[in-house]
């Protein structure tokens, strides 16, 4: 529906009709698109709902008589209390690369704003090793340095590790979570939770106030992080992992997956390493992941970096500075990647990542498949 006929009372019955659990977010969707409105919906018998909605009799009446339970008026109060915005389907705001999926929210409850360049979903075991700790940490800063934003579900483990990166770095970070936007789970990360709001990130759930984590709810999280996001990383976590299954949900909505490599001989290796042997691509560093994102947004963040550099500049450092001085070396003939690694000595990672900071800042740029130094 357009933003022009979403009015108040149809919000309200949204909200009635996004409160009925029974409810995926595609069956709430059809139903809208069927009767017209949520609030015509709401006013079917459960009879009609079961025979035209395509529900059983006994979940057509758990949908309305949870619809009609609910009351939108307080939640709004609560919301606004909250500082909780609320950003329907069909609205101004509602984000815009969810508005094509098939089973997209209904409703967002936000605190916050979705600012930042080039949403990248980064997601993980609960428990890490010392590895994919170290990896995630490593990642998440990289890519929020590039200008991208890191897009996660604020649960334990992997998870924390790169929201805290992006705050440490003063980033933008979205987290995507499985409760209702009045509690945090888990109560350890409130005060990360709002460090995500400090730094100018953002934290949502398409879940009314008072919703539990169950864990029903952490599947639905899981799609709306792959949904938000260009490319999801799986850093680590076992064949029954939630982050393969955001894997998966971004494979069907045409997302690029990325996995970090691991040890063969490490449990918390094996669905990253099981993606990688089903063709995702390897995520070593950030530069691997920025590879992966479509071109128009690569010169976004490039252009992006450009704009933020100091006018005056001493010259690139380390890494960026050693591979400069080859190029600036070379600057009649130019020199390809994989003639940059081989005087270099380096791994492709790291001098992928170095390339990426030198043409970010308008240091190099590319020609024929040769760097040369610019200006």
């Amino acid at each position: 529906m357009s933003a022009e006929i979403i009015t108040d009372a149809e919000k309200a019955a949204r909200l009635r009709l996004n409160a009925a659990a029974c409810l995926k977010g595609d069956w709430a969707l059809r139903l809208i698109e069927l009767y017209g409105s949520a609030q015509e919906a709401l006013r079917v018998a459960p009879g009609d709902l079961a025979a035209e909605g395509g529900l059983t009799f006994v979940g057509a009446q758990r949908a309305l008589r949870e619809a009609s339970a609910h009351d939108p008026e307080k939640e709004l109060s609560r919301c606004s209390a909250l500082g909780i915005s609320l950003v329907f389907d069909g609205t101004p705001g509602y984000p815009s690369a969810l508005r094509d999926l098939p089973d997209r929210p209904l409703v967002l409850y936000l605190r916050g704003t979705l600012k930042g360049g080039a949403p990248v979903g980064m997601v993980g075991t609960r428990l890490p090793t010392p590895y994919g700790r170290r990896m995630a940490a490593r990642i998440a800063a990289d890519l929020t340095g590039a200008g991208a934003t890191v897009v996660s579900g604020l649960a334990r483990g992997v998870d924390t590790i790169c929201h805290e990166a992006a705050v440490k770095a003063d980033k933008s970070t979205w987290a995507v979570v499985g409760t209702g936007l009045d509690s945090c789970y888990p109560k350890e990360n409130r005060r990360l939770m709002e460090s995500v709001l400090e730094t100018g990130g953002a934290v949502m759930s398409e879940l009314p106030l008072g919703s539990a984590p169950l864990p029903a709810h952490f599947p639905r999280r899981n799609r709306i992080i792959a949904g938000l996001s260009l490319a999801t990383v799986v850093i680590e976590g076992g064949f029954a992992s939630g982050a393969l299954i955001t894997a998966r949900f971004a494979l069907e909505y045409g997302r690029e997956v990325l996995a970090l490599p691991g040890p063969a001989d490490s449990d918390m290796s094996r669905g990253p390493n099981k993606l990688l042997k089903d063709g995702a691509a390897p995520a070593e560093g950030a530069a691997d992941i920025i590879a992966a994102l479509p071109p128009e947004v690569q010169d976004g963040l490039k252009a992006a970096r450009r704009r933020a550099a100091p006018k005056a500049r001493k010259g690139p450092e380390g890494d960026a500075g050693e591979l400069f001085s080859l190029i600036s070396a070379e600057k009649d003939s130019g020199l390809t990647a994989d003639a940059l690694v081989e005087r270099l000595g380096w791994t492709v990672p790291r001098a992928a990542a170095a390339i990426f900071e030198l043409e970010a800042l308008g240091y190099i740029l590319q020609s024929a498949g040769k760097y040369f130094p610019q200006g």
